[in-house]
């Protein structure tokens, strides 16, 4: 007698076999979904790197800016105040431009063989960690450094003043007038920044590839 339960059988072991198949494949599929991207693992590393080149900067700028002042005339004090509020300023800038920069036309630049867009186009890409150094480390520590400027502009004004009127009124105007200007600087340079972003960061690359050689 022909035994009717052999097909039904195989026809129950094939989906077996075709279930575990799917199953294995779904586990293949969520492992590669939770597999780390190195890419990302590299980028979590700079807010580590920059903290320590905020570090060194600002130790390295606060003291040659101490050193310079250390005896200094009211002048040169101004001028050192006035150089990094610039500083500050042209800084921000950049990092204004980097962030609403169009990378097509540095592109189309650099697949003409421009000299500097490659690093244009590099620096577009990077926009983040552009903004990052030039706008919060190397802005922020040029502002720090024309604050401590200030305070030693205000000490050499009131050395010799005894009203303490003046005493009060002095720093104020200072610091008054650094901060103000130091805003409306950066004002105008943001809206520079935005109006002018792909020729800003082309011609901050040009600078830049003078000192090394695209890739």
């Amino acid at each position: 007698m022909k035994n009717t339960d052999s097909v039904p059988r195989s026809q129950q072991n094939d989906k077996v076999v075709a279930e575990q198949e799917t199953t294995q494949q779904e586990t293949d599929k969520k492992k590669k979904e939770i597999k780390p991207d190195k890419k990302k693992s590299k980028r979590n590393l700079w807010p580590l790197k920059a903290m320590l080149i905020t570090l060194l900067l600002s130790a390295m700028v606060n003291v040659i800016s101490t050193l310079v002042l250390d005896g200094a005339k009211l002048w040169l004090a101004i001028v050192i105040t006035l150089i990094f509020v610039l500083l500050g300023v042209i800084s921000d800038t950049i990092g204004t431009a980097a962030t609403a920069c169009d990378v097509q036309p540095l592109l189309a630049m650099a697949s003409r063989k421009v000299k500097g867009a490659k690093t244009a186009v590099k620096l577009a890409q990077k926009s983040d960690v552009v903004s990052n150094i030039c706008g919060d480390i190397v802005g922020d520590i040029c502002g720090i450094v024309s604050g401590a400027c200030a305070v030693t502009i205000t000490v050499m004004l009131t050395q010799n003043v005894v009203d303490k009127t003046w005493l009060f009124i002095l720093p104020v105007v200072v610091y008054a007038l650094v901060s103000t200007l130091t805003v409306t600087l950066k004002a105008v340079g943001k809206g520079i920044a935005v109006n002018n972003a792909t020729n800003i960061v082309f011609g901050v690359a040009k600078i830049l590839s003078i000192f090394h050689k695209e890739g």
